[in-house]
């Protein structure tokens, strides 16, 4: 009977994790997400207040945890992907493109989203949860550029996934800083470069 208890309990938290989801984003969409506050959405939710931040303590956490699900829905092809490429350089470019296009699409969604995701990077204390979508795909790329001796293997996977993580957040920010003249693909290309080979001068293509 136990089991069967528990199994219970576990679908109705992610129903209601689902719900709060759903709720928040439809609301985001209608009114921005500066607008709309924690406890409009605990109303048209139809949870209590103290509910909805025992699941999510900030509108930050609930944009966290959609594009999450958002990542974890589509995980499994980009995985797919990313193996069939021929390099490391390679799966960066692909997997930095594809983001990027849905940075474009929903740019103060994923604004929200990356400083929440620095913040726990750069935290002494992170919070304990599920290793992010991203981060599952990144830790890929950098197990398959292991194996092909493309990357070091002396240093920890986790520094080498947080500095994939920063050179993606590079590549982005000029989206922010000066849309109108941002060009993906040089600033995807420019950022994996620093990730690959580092800031060292090459004199064969220093003037």
């Amino acid at each position: 009977m136990e089991p069967k208890t528990t199994s219970r309990i576990e679908r109705k938290k992610e129903e209601t994790q689902k719900k709060i989801i759903t709720t928040a984003v439809n609301l985001f969409k209608q009114y921005g997400l500066e607008a709309v506050t924690m406890e409009q959405i605990a109303d048209v939710a139809d949870i209590a207040k103290g509910t909805l931040y025992n699941y999510y303590p900030s509108k930050e956490a609930i944009i966290n945890a959609f594009l999450q699900l958002t990542f974890k829905e589509r995980n499994e092809d980009r995985l797919a992907q990313l193996r069939g490429l021929a390099d490391t350089r390679t799966r960066l470019m692909h997997l930095f493109s594809l983001l990027i296009e849905g940075v474009q699409a929903q740019k103060e969604v994923f604004e929200v989203y990356m400083v929440y995701r620095m913040k726990q990077v750069l935290s002494f204390r992170p919070v304990e949860e599920e290793r992010s979508g991203l981060t599952l795909l990144l830790q890929e790329i950098i197990t398959l550029g292991r194996q092909s001796r493309e990357l070091r293997s002396d240093l920890p996977e986790t520094l080498l996934e947080e500095l994939a993580e920063f050179a993606l957040i590079a590549a982005i920010k000029p989206l922010y800083l000066a849309h109108e003249t941002f060009n993906p693909h040089q600033s995807i290309q420019q950022c994996v470069d620093i990730f690959m080979n580092g800031a060292k001068a090459n004199n064969s293509t220093e003037k």
